[in-house]
């Protein structure tokens, strides 16, 4: 009994004398660190996709993707103007050819089976280029692939990167 008295005095010495009780900023900073964290992690991945370097194409009549993009696959091929060869990219690794990115595009549609690829193809890149990104896509079992191209058909200030609809290998 003697302690539960003190206990709720010790309580009662907590409320200040207006009787609000103390507000605790600590596990308030606490909650907005870990909300920091958890949007620079999501953030972070979805930057890592995109290569900044690639001239996108233009298309003013593209139709905008609807699909989950836990599923995508995105690939990026580059140009390069000076020795005439395509710099191949997925996830941020760069591979030499397309035919080496098969074993990889292989284990992500076995991990989804839901899978497909978005190629960021520069407007410069040769088809034969792209061809082969397709098909190694095929040879891996991946079905579906689009494309990202530039939408808003003529004006500068409002294009926006997209992908376009979808097409089957």
């Amino acid at each position: 009994m003697a302690t539960s008295a003190i206990k709720r005095q010790r309580k009662r010495r907590r409320i200040d004398e207006d009787g609000d009780p103390e507000f605790q900023v600590a596990p308030m900073v606490d909650v907005l660190l870990v909300l920091m964290l958890f949007f620079m992690a999501i953030t972070s991945t979805e930057v890592l996709q995109k290569d900044k370097n690639l001239t996108l194409a233009e298309e003013k009549n593209a139709k905008k993707l609807e699909g989950n993009k836990k599923n995508e696959i995105v690939i990026n091929v580059g140009w390069d103007g000076i020795n005439n060869v395509a710099q191949y990219s997925m996830s941020g690794i760069p591979y030499a050819t397309a035919d080496a990115m098969q074993s990889t595009l292989a284990s992500r549609h076995q991990e989804t089976p839901a899978a497909y690829v978005v190629i960021r193809a520069d407007r410069d890149a040769q088809y034969s280029n792209i061809s082969d990104v397709m098909n190694a896509c095929a040879s891996a079992g991946i079905a579906t692939v689009t494309f990202a191209v530039l939408t808003g058909g003529g004006d500068s200030n409002n294009k926006k990167p997209a992908p376009a609809g979808a097409a089957s290998n």
